[in-house]
């Protein structure tokens, strides 16, 4: 992909009106635009890496049997009336009006509901399930504190998973299952998300599980144990000791990047969940939710990988494996980099071609900026060799292009 083709609006500052660090790199790196708190444009480099995250979330799912589906984000107030989350989260974060003919519509904050409803009028017995749906959707939130760049958006992109199933080992099972996935997830982006105990919340009245990042941009605070590694949200109560193996413990700063929801039986009671199990008899399902922000692992990931010239993206979620520059005008350079692009395409692996008609200084600049995992320097000074760096620690050799392509592409 030639830059000169792309629209990468970068700027030399970052946006004076943007508070959080997340949000001044992705703007100033043209990766989004921000229309209002809380709500961004993600532009052609943005909208890779949302997908880049979320087929990563996709290979995870479909490795523990998830199916993908879509479900709408207008809402009718139906099946949120039989928990009575209509009205309470219509006063806290729910946007909801009355259309021109008085009907009353909402945004989906979360989809329990809906999913439980679908499911309840899909299955019938035993033999229908387990059954594990999710959708990777933007949702809506009327979030008070939309001051964390993509991190907490009113405008999101959510990845939420739901599980059903008659037997409570079997429903158990499956919720330690999911809580691996997420690990190798985050792991995938070098992340090492912490398990952490927490409220329900609005959800349910049991403990959930959050997967929190520790970062000094979180709005979290969590306690953590080094002897075990346990966690715990300090919601649930401060304390200077380990609640699991009373050992000192310490308070850290995080970043939500996923959460787990056991509901047990409580949908299959409160809506009439229920499926004919081996006897013959009407049973309450177990129904779990999962949910992950893709928008916010994101920003998550433009938090604490960024260094002082700019983003540094995990080969996971970068938009391009390498980011070539073309320096000078000679025609040997410039052949090693469309060399470059072309045996990069062939394993598979996209890379980006500075090919701009503008100073050296500059494209370096721009590159550690955008944050690609590798820089390739193409010119005419090192003949048929490249100059190879990785971002992340600035390390730089001159290399053959057979090397420079067997060492980024090793990853």
């Amino acid at each position: 992909m030639l830059q000169s083709h792309l629209f990468i609006p970068t700027r030399k500052q970052p946006p004076a009106d943007e508070p959080s660090k997340n949000g001044q790199l992705l703007a100033q790196a043209g990766y989004v635009d921000r229309l209002h708190a809380g709500a961004y444009s993600w532009l052609p480099l943005g909208l890779m890496v949302l997908n880049r995250v979320a087929n990563v979330v996709r290979e995870e799912h479909a490795a523990i049997g998830a199916q993908e589906v879509l479900l709408p984000a207008l809402q009718v107030p139906g099946v949120w009336e039989e928990t009575g989350r209509w009205e309470s989260l219509g006063k806290e974060v729910m946007y909801q009006w009355k259309d021109q003919s008085g009907h009353p519509f909402g945004l989906a904050t979360t989809h329990e509901e809906v999913m439980v409803d679908l499911v309840r009028r899909g299955v019938q017995s035993y033999r229908d399930l387990p059954q594990a749906l999710y959708q990777i959707q933007w949702k809506f939130r009327n979030e008070a504190r939309a001051k964390s760049g993509v991190i907490r958006g009113r405008e999101f992109l959510m990845k939420d998973l739901y599980s059903f199933n008659v037997d409570a080992n079997a429903h158990a099972a499956y919720y330690q299952t999911v809580q691996e996935a997420y690990k190798r997830i985050f792991l995938r982006f070098g992340l090492n998300a912490l398990v952490t105990e927490a409220s329900g919340g609005s959800f349910t009245k049991q403990h959930s599980h959050e997967f929190q990042v520790p970062s000094d941009a979180g709005e979290d605070r969590i306690l953590t144990c080094a002897a075990c590694g346990y966690a715990q949200n300090v919601e649930l109560g401060e304390s200077n000791q380990c609640p699991s193996c009373k050992a000192e413990a310490k308070i850290v700063k995080s970043i939500e990047v996923g959460n787990t929801f056991n509901f047990g039986n409580t949908y299959g009671d409160s809506m009439k969940l229920t499926a004919v199990d081996t006897q013959g008899k009407p049973q309450p399902l177990y129904v779990a939710s999962y949910g992950i922000g893709i928008s916010r692992l994101v920003g998550t990931l433009a938090e604490v990988f960024a260094d002082e010239k700019g983003l540094v993206w995990p080969a996971a979620a970068a938009p391009f494996a390498a980011h070539v520059l073309i320096l000078g005008s000679g025609t040997t350079g410039k052949a090693n980099a469309l060399e470059l692009e072309k045996q990069s395409l062939a394993r598979g692996h996209a890379v980006l071609v500075d090919d701009r008609d503008v100073s050296a200084g500059f494209k370096l600049k721009d590159a550690d900026l955008l944050g690609m995992p590798w820089r390739i320097v193409c010119s005419d000074r090192h003949g048929e060799q490249v100059e190879l760096t990785e971002r992340r620690n600035g390390n730089t050799k001159i290399v053959p292009l057979a090397e420079a392509l067997a060492t980024m592409h090793q990853v």
